[in-house]
């Protein structure tokens, strides 16, 4: 791996994690040295770090964590939860047993992945929930909603939540997972909207309860 992909994956995976204070400067010459790598590529993972919406750069105050707000993550959840709920609805009267199978694929591999347990299990979900919630949308036959929701999918704070769930967490989302395909098969549109709904409605509950827990219960890292 070169080096500032190796650099940018261990960044990430802190900043996601909630390792690093939000607002906290990420400075080059420190994190150079504490991946044993030149400055060139810390430069180049924190760039993509900004492009990715996980940090924000300025003239004056350098590279620093980004910080959301509780109306940042209000906005993100009621914004999926509307235009999600949508995309669900249509994705049960259109997508049929094909679309139903894959959720069901996708459920199994995420049911896999929870029993097996292990360090990887944050960044799997993740990518098993974004194939999930993805496969809804192309689903829905909708390219308006696609363009729509294609940016709130995958935003920090959608990942970052499979990092600080807990076990129930990731078996109750498991368990929404499988009333939506189950919704999809029977062509029930307005059930899928529901369950959608319900969904992401608790993804934001449970967000923010752990984001407080974790804030409470352990001091967080500053790079500097």
């Amino acid at each position: 791996m070169a080096a500032a992909e190796k650099a940018y994956e261990v960044l990430k995976q802190r900043v996601i994690g909630g390792a690093y204070a939000p607002g906290a400067q990420l400075k080059e010459e420190h994190i150079a040295r504490e991946l044993a790598v030149s400055r060139t590529p810390v430069r180049a993972a924190l760039k993509r770090l900004v492009d990715d919406g996980l940090a924000t750069a300025d003239p004056n105050r350098g590279v620093r964590v980004a910080a959301w707000t509780e109306y940042d993550i209000e906005e993100t959840f009621d914004l999926r939860g509307m235009l999600e709920a949508h995309a669900a609805d249509l994705a049960a009267r259109r997508g049929g047993e094909a679309l139903a199978a894959r959720l069901d694929e996708l459920n199994e591999q995420m049911a896999r992945a929870i029993a097996k347990g292990g360090g990887a299990l944050p960044e799997q979900l993740q990518q098993i929930n974004s194939l999930f919630h993805r496969a809804v949308l192309d689903g829905s036959g909708s390219p308006r909603l696609r363009a729509m929701l294609e940016g709130l999918i995958d935003m920090p704070i959608v990942i970052r939540s499979h990092y600080i769930s807990t076990l129930q967490d990731k078996q109750q989302s498991l368990q929404h997972h499988r009333d939506l395909a189950a919704a999809v098969r029977a062509g029930d549109g307005e059930l899928a909207r529901q369950v959608m709904q319900l969904h992401l409605r608790v993804a934001a509950h449970r967000f923010k309860r752990q984001r407080q827990a974790l804030s409470t219960a352990r001091p967080l890292k500053d790079p500097s």
